[in-house]
């Protein structure tokens, strides 16, 4: 067992968690590169300013074991409440960090493309992995980017050549499981667009309810000129779960990193985003959700470059918070020399369901060139009681009114989805947990007073 804490003491402990294997010379100097790292910098602590909002102190203290200590045995019976309806996908499935042959599925795939575990894609696409992996996202962003860095083992990897496009969906289901003691997991997922190549994948980060485990991954994304990628991140992790990761992204000219992301899981997650528009007409279309109750916290931070001329940015972020929940959001944007013609807006609106609630938006503009047109934006409000009133006054309950007024408010996001069975999959899932867990505590004071 390795107790998490803000020392780098425990990181043999924490890299055997992972199960880091041997192998070519390029990804151990990658290993050693995080293990330095990680010595170097230990793991975040609030006197950081990126993370001085977020309570580490619910995850630090905790001991986790190896996850093949637990065991874990999952069979497709388990996956198919979770599977994306409607959706005919190649699916890749990890286990704790793992790529699980018997849960996934890839059908018969365009020549050159590869969709499969990262550890697959090390031993039969070396160089084009070699040519991707710990190129854009930095191991030395902090303690969590480090240490998934040390433990490099496993994972997913999408690799599409130049002008090819996916007819299929990739589904990437990461599933935590702890059913005996807490566990660690460390994948990495590397997705690579050449130039003109299209794909869309959804990633689900799962973890079962009254179990804890902890997932630290990273994400790294290269886009090719004219290359598009249409990403959906999920997260929903069991209520004692932790979930940190790090997506990085490199957008080539005219290209375009389209993404909704949906965070509804976990004590405590921690998501962030550094994302360089790199060529001229590179663009990017990040939207999220977040929606949290009773002692729940979740933390994103964004940070968006312009490093090339007419990039252009559309970001739209909502909160909602019931309970004593904590929601953090802080979104740069960054505008570098010579990026005339930036096109960048930003906006953060949230949503407290409780007066214990807390959200904390906090946007940001950097901006060092002229000839650019950037805005940003940030509300935090209660649930409209006239509102409220209206609906009280046509016969609903207050418990129901604030169930219609929440959603109303969460619908924007939900509904960019595409594919119209798996958008009423996933409305359902923020549906139940808003009832369930952002809404339970407010409407129970209500119904009592």
């Amino acid at each position: 067992m390795a107790v998490l804490d803000a020392t780098p003491d425990k990181l043999d402990l924490l890299i055997a968690a992972q199960g880091a294997k041997t192998g070519p010379d390029w990804l151990e100097a990658l290993r050693a590169a995080g293990r330095d790292g990680f010595r170097a910098l230990g793991l975040p602590t609030p006197r950081q300013e990126d993370w001085r909002n977020l309570r580490l102190n619910a995850l630090y203290g905790q001991s986790f074991a190896a996850a093949d200590a637990a065991a874990p045995r999952l069979t497709w019976a388990h996956l198919q409440p979770i599977l994306p309806k409607g959706l005919d996908c190649d699916r890749i499935a990890m286990v704790n960090g793992v790529f699980s042959d018997d849960l996934s599925a890839v059908g018969e795939l365009p020549d050159g493309v590869v969709v499969a575990g990262l550890s697959q894609a090390l031993a039969t696409a070396p160089d084009r992995v070699h040519a991707v992996l710990g190129q854009v996202a930095r191991g030395d962003r902090d303690g969590f980017a480090a240490l998934n860095q040390a433990a490099l083992a496993d994972g997913a990897a999408v690799l599409v050549p130049r002008g090819v496009e996916l007819a299929r969906p990739v589904h990437l289901l990461h599933h935590a499981l702890a059913p005996r003691m807490p566990v660690v997991a460390q994948p990495r997922i590397v997705i690579d667009l050449a130039d003109n190549a299209r794909a869309t994948v959804i990633e689900h980060w799962r973890g079962l309810a009254g179990e804890t485990a902890f997932v630290n991954a990273t994400v790294e994304i290269r886009l090719g000129h004219g290359a598009k990628l249409t990403l959906i991140r999920l997260q929903t992790s069991g209520e004692k779960g932790f979930h940190i990761d790090r997506l990085a992204s490199s957008v080539a000219g005219d290209a375009e990193l389209d993404m909704i992301q949906i965070d509804l899981g976990g004590r405590l997650s921690r998501h962030t985003l550094d994302v360089a528009l790199e060529g001229r007409g590179a663009a990017a279309t990040l939207d999220g959700l977040f929606a949290i109750g009773a002692e729940q916290q979740t933390d994103t931070r964004s940070n968006v470059e312009h490093r090339a001329r007419d990039c252009r940015l559309s970001q739209t972020w909502k909160g909602v918070a019931g309970g004593r929940a904590r929601g953090i959001f802080n979104g740069r944007v960054h505008v570098l020399p010579g990026a005339i013609g930036t096109d960048a807006e930003m906006s953060s609106r949230n949503l407290l369901a409780s007066r214990e609630a807390e959200i904390l938006p906090k946007p940001e503009l950097e901006i060092h060139a002229d000839e650019v047109k950037c805005a940003h934006g940030a509300t935090v409000g209660a649930i409209s009681e006239q509102e409220l009133f209206y609906l009280r006054s046509r016969g609903l309950d207050a418990a129901e009114g604030r169930r219609i007024l929440t959603r109303a408010f969460a619908e924007e996001i939900v509904d960019r989805l595409p594919f119209e069975a798996f958008r009423e999959q996933v409305s359902g899932w923020v549906d139940r947990h808003m009832a369930q867990t952002v809404l339970t505590e407010t409407v129970a004071k209500e119904a009592t007073a």
